[in-house]
């Protein structure tokens, strides 16, 4: 799965396993970006990793 360039929130969950709550509260936030096929909601692979590295470096700062 990890070639995969977008996942449905339940996939990114098994990748980047956050809890579901907390996943969809940073989509709806735009903290974790996502886009809508009709009904169906992705997330880019890219999202996930942009957010793992806001995260880091928001880490990183508050330390240093």
């Amino acid at each position: 799965m990890s070639d995969q360039l977008a996942y449905r929130p339940e996939q990114a969950l098994r990748v980047f396993p956050i809890g579901r709550t907390t996943m969809f509260a940073k989509i709806k936030s735009g903290e974790i970006e996502s886009f809508t096929v009709g009904r169906a909601r992705f997330i880019p692979r890219k999202a996930l990793v942009d957010f793992m590295q806001r995260q880091i470096a928001d880490q990183n700062h508050a330390a240093g």
